[in-house]
C-alpha cells in the first residue's frame, strides 16, 4: 500500500510541475455521485480536501453538491466565466480493463465523463486523475452494476490515497 501512495504522490508532483506557468487558479473538479459507491470517489475526495480551498485553490464537487453529467456543463461555464486562466485537475472514477483495476492513472488533456454509462461530456483538463474501480463491460446496465458492486473498502483506499497525495503536494506548493 505504501508503494502505491509514494508512486501516486511522485506522479502527481510531476503532473503539476507546469503550475509554475501563469495560471489564475487551481480548480479541482471532483466528479461523481454519492448515490453509487463506485462513482463516489470524486465527491469523497472533494470532501476530504476542501480544507485546501483558499483564494488560489478552488474545490468543486463535494458530497452536498456533486458534479455529474447533468450539471458539468454549467459548472464548467461558471468556472470559465469566473477565472481567466484556470489550471483544472479532474478526479473521476473509471471503469477499465482487468489489468488497471484498483489503479489511479494520471493523464493530461481531454477527459470524457459519463462514458461508462453511455453518456459523455468531453472537456479539457490540465491533469486527470482516473481512479479505476472496476471492469468496463461495454454495456451500460452491466457497467452500472459494476459501479454499484465495488467494494467499499477499495473506494476508501483510493479516496484516502488521492486525498493524502493532493494534500501533500498542495501543502508544499
Amino acid at each position: 500500500m505504501y508503494n502505491r501512495y509514494y508512486k501516486f504522490i511522485k506522479e502527481l508532483e510531476v503532473g503539476v510541475k507546469d503550475l509554475s506557468q501563469d495560471y489564475s487558479n487551481v480548480i479541482i473538479l471532483c466528479i461523481g455521485t454519492k448515490k453509487v459507491i463506485g462513482d463516489a470517489i470524486g465527491p469523497l475526495v472533494g470532501e476530504n480536501i476542501k480544507y485546501l480551498e483558499n483564494n488560489y485553490i478552488k474545490i468543486y464537487g463535494v458530497l452536498e453538491s456533486t458534479i455529474n453529467f447533468n450539471n458539468a456543463k454549467s459548472i464548467l461555464t461558471e468556472i470559465y466565466e469566473k477565472f481567466d486562466n484556470p489550471y483544472i485537475i479532474t478526479i473521476d472514477a473509471a471503469l477499465g480493463n482487468k489489468e488497471n483495476m484498483g489503479k489511479v492513472i494520471l493523464t493530461k488533456g481531454y477527459i470524457k465523463i459519463g462514458k461508462a454509462l453511455e453518456k459523455s461530456i468531453c472537456f479539457y483538463s490540465n491533469l486527470n486523475i482516473k481512479c479505476v474501480v472496476g471492469k468496463n463491460t461495454n454495456s451500460m446496465i452491466n457497467n452500472l452494476a459494476e459501479l454499484k458492486n465495488v467494494e467499499k473498502k477499495e473506494v476508501e483506499n483510493i479516496v484516502n490515497m488521492v486525498s493524502v497525495g493532493i494534500g501533500k503536494v498542495f501543502s508544499t506548493n
